[in-house]
């Protein structure tokens, strides 16, 4: 399979640049999710890779085929690309009924109708969507224009496909069912995908590697484990999750952060701060929170307050005395 390569990608809006000298590599098949604040470049660089903007410089390019390059005066219009794109708002031509716009990009390519028939019926299996060829867009739950939507941009079996915030519109029912069908979809077709989002969760259901932007640049990227359990800077430990985030502290150190005898930044995420009773550390609980399939405590000790999400440690309150252990930590 085709490799996607970014190098050295920039794009401005006036004066402000959005993208700063951006590489990324995506492999063949792979399915890429790119995480990060509003702002940050997301969407400027799926526009930037479609064609449906031109950049200030650098190179995009899938296999062998260059798509822009400043260098060597490229830029293919995004018509010819051969790239699918999934918009937040759907994108369905309202006056169509489902069949016209999943058929629209194959005509527009001049494909025979009955390869069109056949194409079209193969998607609408794909979907889940078979025996709504008739109804408009107007007539469709969220989640299932959404399906129409993806399928109008995976009919033509495009090289690479680019999804902006796709399920943003969703209850999140919706969206964990759509998450398993867009993740088995990618598998069955092997398309190479590109997925923005803001919503953690998503991000960690679906990717094979998830890309951390901001301010147009990458601050990590890894394997949805590797980035969890390994943030490489303050801006991802913070970002990522909920974290227990100690600077270096000197002399006046808690206890609980010994262990680690370093002089570097100690992240501890909330579920390896374990209350037991039997564990070395001493703390008061400030804070009980119910989120449901666990409790989210506030603990002070030592002067530094910690979160622990922990079971239900048999209806602990604000003010008990407690005891707990840190399975790990990660310096920065």
């Amino acid at each position: 399979m085709n490799d996607l390569l970014i190098e050295k990608l920039g794009v401005s809006y006036g004066k402000t640049p959005v993208l700063r000298r951006f590489d990324l590599h995506v492999r063949g098949g792979e399915l890429a999710v790119v995480l990060g604040p509003s702002g940050c470049g997301k969407s400027t660089l799926l526009t930037a890779i479609s064609g449906l903007i031109t950049p200030d410089g650098g190179r995009i390019a899938f296999g062998d085929s260059c798509f822009y390059s400043k260098k060597e005066r490229i830029d293919i219009p995004a018509e010819q690309r051969n790239i699918g794109f999934v918009f937040q708002s759907y994108a369905l031509w309202p006056h169509m009924s489902v069949y016209e716009n999943i058929a629209f990009p194959l005509k527009a390519r001049h494909i025979p109708a009955d390869k069109i028939r056949k194409s079209v019926s193969e998607m609408l299996d794909i979907v889940h969507m078979r025996g709504c060829e008739k109804r408009s867009p107007g007539e469709l739950s969220g989640g299932e224009k959404q399906r129409i939507a993806l399928a109008r941009s995976l009919v033509y079996r495009p090289s690479v496909l680019l999804l902006d915030e796709p399920l943003a519109n969703l209850d999140a029912y919706l969206k964990t069912s759509l998450i398993g069908e867009i993740q088995s979809i990618q598998r069955r077709l092997g398309v190479t995908m590109i997925y923005v989002t803001h919503d953690q969760n998503e991000a960690f259901e679906i990717a094979d590697r998830i890309v951390i932007m901001k301010d147009g640049q990458i601050m990590q990227q890894g394997t949805p484990q590797e980035v969890y359990n390994g943030s490489e800077n303050l801006f991802v430990a913070g970002f990522i999750g909920k974290n227990n985030i100690f600077r270096p502290c000197g002399r006046r150190c808690p206890g609980f952060l010994s262990r680690f005898h370093t002089e570097k930044t100690v992240t501890i995420r909330p579920e390896d701060v374990e209350i037991k009773a039997d564990g070395p550390y001493r703390g008061v609980v400030k804070a009980a929170l119910y989120k449901g399939d666990h409790i989210e405590y506030t603990i002070e000790s030592d002067g530094a307050e910690l979160l622990s999400c922990s079971p239900d440690q048999g209806g602990l309150q604000k003010g008990d005395a407690v005891s707990f252990d840190i399975r790990r930590g990660h310096l920065i």
